[in-house]
């Protein structure tokens, strides 16, 4: 499956030529590249100081909504995403779309990726649980778009307008609906 030097390599040469946004999302890339650098496994879910992870964010077929689910855990409404599975996955868009699949349930035909490379770096921590302590998910965002019509559990999935996403109150859901309207406002 996954070749984790092969990703590790990827990984950086992607975040040395990345533009981040603004000054906290070029620390985010920082911190990023020294935690990549600093671990043999740094995809590994089980790493307790960390790991990376990657996020799914699906457009609507008219590219004006963003899909997010409640999160259980966390209780918010977040993007799909969560840990690369290095068994199972050879890179982390692999583990985007694996992710966005069994998070939503949509087969692979139903929707299309819209960037390649990801669009946004965020670290955020995640709480301690009973069984692992706090720590940091150095999170790659990709965007996809939903291609087939698909019905979604209102009381689980909510269709957000991106406009609306602009005036959320977390700044690293607001940073990446800026690049999304960005991407799809464009001539």
């Amino acid at each position: 499956m996954m070749k984790v030097d092969q990703q590790k390599q990827f990984t950086l040469e992607f975040l040395q030529t990345y533009r981040a946004a603004d000054e906290v999302e070029l620390e985010y890339v920082q911190t990023t590249e020294a935690f990549i650098r600093a671990q043999p496994n740094p995809f590994d879910p089980q790493l307790p100081i960390g790991h990376i992870t990657v996020s799914a964010i699906l457009l609507d077929q008219a590219q004006e909504n963003i899909l997010f689910h409640h999160h259980l855990k966390l209780d918010r409404w977040l993007q799909f995403g969560g840990h690369v599975e290095p068994d199972q996955d050879h890179n982390t868009l692999q583990a985007a779309i694996r992710e966005l699949m069994e998070e939503t349930g949509l087969s692979v035909v139903a929707f299309g990726v819209v960037s390649g490379d990801p669009i946004d770096v965020d670290v955020h921590l995640i709480p301690a649980r009973a069984d692992f302590p706090a720590h940091p998910h150095h999170d790659l965002r990709y965007v996809f778009k939903l291609i087939l019509p698909a019905k979604f559990d209102k009381t689980s999935f909510k269709w957000i307008p991106i406009r609306e996403l602009l005036a959320w109150e977390d700044p690293s859901i607001q940073r990446f609906a800026q690049k999304v309207f960005a991407m799809v406002t464009e001539p």
